[in-house]
């Protein structure tokens, strides 16, 4: 840093590829702009050195540095997967990194991050380039190599990032007449829990003839989203999905003079495929497509109507009817409203 004849200096500077694009940009413009503040400190008065001479380039996340690290140093069983996924050529680096984190159940991902991060996160490369003596072409060398840890001084300010999150979402089956509502709750990992509230019922003029169900429904679900369907902090339950559900309920059907009241338990596995729609931006809306195979029991009383329909007249001594069916039991044509909620994100050094 004594030489008189800089000419001017390139900083590069990278993230970690953990965490989200925009921060692990910032992180690594941060990092040049403070290794370019400590060179301009440090300088001497002899050195004729200014911030113009002095340009950043901040590259954001280091996958080359992560790839050469995997392929000198990682042993564990998967390497080979993890390898072909580094490699993989014309894909994103988000779908790098997601394909990553689901690899070995995340354990793979948290290995990397947990041994190979953070010398990635210190990583900061100065060239200086001098303009040659007379009688040498011109050339560029690397004379210096910083880290964050021990030679450069963070700003204490930290930006703040705003994120969406879905927390739930809000439905209704398009094939049940009258009211019926439901909410799902998207978990980590890819699981979901629903609970959905049912009453459909229909009635003649002069009561010849009703149909009237109340139903609570559970549901429990694991997603595969695929490359097409992945889940973001903002955007989940896409994709496909196997689940099981439960449900109890209520139900009165008449058919002019005969009917039955009674209850029902219905149990089973369901299959469903949840279908965004929206700009790829904003998928503000689901469809949701479902069907169930399972068993359902239930418990029957019969009963006739009066001659003008005005009451029912019940069995004497009346007895539970017990009815059992296996088959089709839950279908559903589905409007999802993900409901997401805002919230702000303190940046830091990782």
């Amino acid at each position: 840093m004594h030489s008189p004849r800089i000419d001017s200096i390139t900083i590069y500077a990278w993230a970690s590829p953990e965490g989200a694009y925009s921060h692990n940009k910032w992180l690594s413009r941060e990092r040049a702009k403070s290794a370019k503040a400590f060179l301009l400190k440090s300088a001497g008065d002899s050195v004729k050195l200014n911030a113009g001479k002095i340009k950043i380039s901040p590259l954001a996340e280091n996958w080359i540095g992560l790839t050469k690290l995997v392929e000198d140093n990682y042993t564990r069983k998967d390497r080979s997967q993890v390898l072909k996924i580094l490699h993989t050529k014309g894909i994103g680096n988000e779908t790098r990194k997601w394909r990553l984190e689901r690899l070995d159940r995340g354990w793979s991902w948290r290995y990397l991050i947990d041994n190979y991060m953070p010398e990635l996160r210190a990583a900061t490369w100065v060239c200086v380039w001098a303009p040659a003596p007379p009688f040498l072409p011109a050339v560029a060398a690397p004379v210096d190599s910083l880290t964050t840890e021990s030679a450069i001084s963070f700003p204490p300010k930290q930006p703040v990032f705003k994120e969406k999150l879905m927390i739930m979402a809000a439905r209704t089956n398009l094939l049940v007449p009258g009211l019926n509502v439901g909410l799902e709750f998207p978990i980590k990992n890819n699981w979901s829990i629903g609970i959905d509230y049912y009453y459909p019922w229909a009635v003649s003029s002069r009561n010849r003839w009703c149909g009237e169900m109340l139903g609570l429904f559970l549901d429990a679900k694991y997603w595969f989203p695929g490359e097409n369907y992945k889940w973001t902090k903002s955007d989940r339950l896409q994709g496909h999905a196997i689940g099981l559900y439960g449900g109890i309920g209520y139900y009165d059907y008449q058919n002019i003079r005969e009917g039955y009241q009674g209850e029902y338990m219905d149990v089973g596995i369901d299959y469903t495929f949840g279908l965004p729609v929206g700009p790829k931006t904003n998928k503000w809306m689901r469809i949701e497509f479902n069907i169930g195979l399972g068993w359902i029991r239930t418990y029957a009383r019969h009963y006739e109507p009066s001659d003008d329909f005005s009451q029912l007249i019940k069995d004497p001594g009346i007895k539970n009817l017990v009815f059992d069916f296996f088959g089709p039991t839950r279908a559903s044509v589905s409007f999802l409203l993900p409901i997401r909620v805002t919230y702000t994100k303190k940046g830091g050094i990782k």
